[in-house]
């Protein structure tokens, strides 16, 4: 059990301009079929259907920091924190951009805001699983040190040119986004259990390198198929039952269930890996966001928050994995 840790704010910021991921996949067409033809013809045409994916945002006037900084700012007034108070800022954004690829959000939101005693710490691990990960770094430290009581952990992620496409996975679009932490204080959901895993050698299954001057995400689709796909959700299973069980609670306890937006097909296989029913999970605004890596899960709780549908005492779930490879669950009361 975790003690007296609030998600105190969440919110996101997301850029004007967007684009048809049909139009993405025919302008990638090339990547797409080279990625998908190591595989099987049912598997290249399961792999292009079942997206769920009408439109993804996308950086262009605005860059993958100030959408970091304005989800930033919601989220501590929604948290009724001065930026002066902020204890911990935590970066845990995979692919923040080729201007901020050395730079970490979390030192210039520090600057910018004038957090002055704020400690700044990044990593890139877990993908789409980092928020569990941040959490979990971030109330270790609040557990460690009494003077740590309050965390912003941010995300923005943006892929290289030309790289948008993930298939036979997703295709991503952009955001940024904040989760704020408090101790003894503040309104939200308490935080009740974090668990993570990974899995050292399937990282290269997704990778970043470098070609030609230019970084490219790379996907091995027979590795994904054979070695990332029988384990998938059941990992997320394991996860899913420690989680709860530490509470002595059961799927059914659960009122909501926020997964990621990687695909439709992703959370129809989530929802049948818990055996619920068609609609168990919250309806989300995936089809004009497209996957926004990490960001997904804060982006879900937020309209969820927003739209009225938490109310006290619900008992809430958030998983998700990702590239590294990662898993990740965290259960929360609100």
């Amino acid at each position: 059990m975790i003690d007296d840790v609030r998600i105190a704010g969440a919110a996101y910021a997301l850029p004007p301009e967007s684009e048809a991921v049909a139009d993405v996949l025919e302008r990638e067409r090339r990547r797409v079929d080279a990625v998908l033809a190591p595989l099987p013809e049912t598997s290249r045409r399961r792999a292009m259907e079942g997206l769920g994916l009408d439109r993804v945002r996308v950086c262009g006037s605005r860059r993958p920091y100030e959408l970091v900084r304005d989800a930033a700012v919601q989220a501590l007034d929604e948290a009724g924190l001065s930026p002066r108070r902020v204890d911990l800022i935590l970066d845990y954004s995979t692919l923040p951009g080729e201007e901020s690829r050395y730079v970490s959000f979390a030192s210039l939101l520090s600057a910018e805001l004038e957090a002055e005693g704020s400690l700044n710490l990044a990593f890139k691990a877990g993908g789409c699983a980092g928020l569990h990960l941040a959490l979990k770094t971030a109330i270790g430290w609040m557990g460690a040190d009494p003077d740590i009581r309050s965390a912003l952990l941010v995300c923005g992620d943006t892929p290289p040119p030309g790289n948008r496409s993930l298939l036979p996975i997703t295709v991503q679009g952009d955001a940024g986004s904040a989760i704020v932490l408090r101790r003894d204080a503040g309104d939200g959901p308490t935080v009740l259990a974090v668990e993570a895993q990974t899995a050292g050698y399937l990282h290269d299954t997704i990778r970043l390198a470098e070609r030609d001057g230019r970084t490219e995400i790379l996907v091995d689709s027979v590795r994904m198929e054979k070695e990332v796909m029988p384990v998938y959700y059941l990992n997320l299973l394991r996860l899913v039952s420690k989680a709860l069980g530490q509470s002595s609670l059961q799927v059914s306890d659960v009122n909501h269930f926020i997964y990621s937006n990687i695909s439709q097909r992703d959370r129809d296989g989530f929802r049948r890996m818990l055996g619920l029913p068609e609609g168990a999970l919250p309806t989300t605004a995936m089809a004009e966001y497209g996957h926004t890596f990490a960001s997904d899960l804060v982006i879900n709780y937020a309209d969820l928050r927003n739209a009225g549908g938490i109310h006290p005492g619900q008992l809430l779930l958030f998983a998700s994995a990702g590239i590294g490879f990662a898993w990740g669950v965290t259960l929360a009361r609100a």
